[in-house]
């Protein structure tokens, strides 16, 4: 009871991680191109798991129809954090952070249920298609849908993106049959060689180490903190939890990311955004954590 405790505790650290990852983002990308902070980001967090792979013991054996996703899988991720760095320019990280956490899982759920409903004779649930509503809903008010302008903005067009980016990600990991702090190892490695060729087109790629304590201090976060250690802590966190309680979890993101956002950059949330994630939270719980009780009929004798 006392480890469930630990573990409850340190997956709420994990998540305030994640959710920092926003506004220091927002911040790295003052000093630099999307690109630039992008690659030193996952080659600092690649670093900072080595430790951590060794310390855990994890197998980093894989096959190559395994070798064949991580390669897709690390395409996906180097788009994402692209995007990533690119919207955080045109809006609030807060805002960005509670859209895309949001969004994902109802991507997820919506590209599954399109991709299987042709194998499966599985209807859509009471409470998913409420939950479904509720995302709809979310999304209305966290898109400012009320100007067309701001529909097809850059911010909602990029982030947009952004959830959708992960979503097929999170699906095309799913196939894997390896640990999954493994596949967070291998996806970093090889996102850090996609960026290389860089090295050929920027000649200030190695000007970062003469920016200030900031810009390092962020990185860290971003870097070591999110990517490496609040992974990691999640992943383990699966194993010792269970991976609903543990999953449940993640609804704290929207909430770090606007509070995070709000304590590093100052920014304080519109009424619309945090009744938007609200919206979002129940959706994201009634779609995939929510379980219906079923009914049991009871025969008297």
């Amino acid at each position: 009871m006392q480890k469930q405790i630990i573990f409850s505790i340190l997956m709420v650290v994990a998540m305030i991680f994640w959710g920092s990852s926003w506004p220091s983002g927002k911040i790295l990308i003052q000093y630099t191109s999307a690109d630039i902070v992008a690659f030193w980001r996952f080659f600092f967090a690649f670093l900072a798991s080595i430790p951590l792979i060794l310390f855990l013991k994890i197998s980093l054996r894989i096959d190559t129809k395994a070798l064949k996703i991580l390669a897709i899988a690390a395409v996906l991720n180097g788009v994402y954090s692209i995007l990533f760095f690119i919207g955080l320019n045109y809006g609030s990280a807060g805002k960005g952070g509670v859209l895309v956490t949001v969004l994902i899982p109802i991507f997820t759920y919506l590209i599954a249920y399109r991709i299987y409903k042709k194998d499966s004779q599985r209807k859509m649930k009471g409470n998913e298609i409420l939950g479904l509503a509720l995302g709809i809903c979310s999304g209305i008010c966290l898109l400012n849908l009320g100007s067309v302008a701001e529909l097809f903005g850059k911010f909602n067009t990029l982030f947009l993106l952004c959830a959708l980016d992960w979503a097929i990600l999170t699906l095309v990991c799913q196939r894997l049959r390896i640990h999954p702090l493994a596949i967070n190892f291998y996806i970093t490695f090889f996102t850090i060689i996609l960026y290389l060729p860089l090295f050929l087109f920027h000649s200030n790629m190695l000007e970062v180490f003469s920016y200030d304590g900031r810009f390092w201090s962020m990185l860290f976060v971003a870097a070591v903190l999110s990517t490496a250690i609040g992974t990691s802590i999640y992943y383990v966190g699966i194993s010792k939890l269970g991976a609903t309680k543990a999953s449940s979890f993640q609804l704290l993101v929207p909430a770090t990311a606007l509070g995070s956002s709000f304590v590093i950059l100052g920014e304080i949330p519109s009424v619309l955004t945090i009744f938007g994630g609200i919206l979002a939270i129940i959706a994201t719980y009634l779609i995939n954590l929510y379980k219906p009780k079923i009914k049991t009929s009871h025969s008297s004798d």
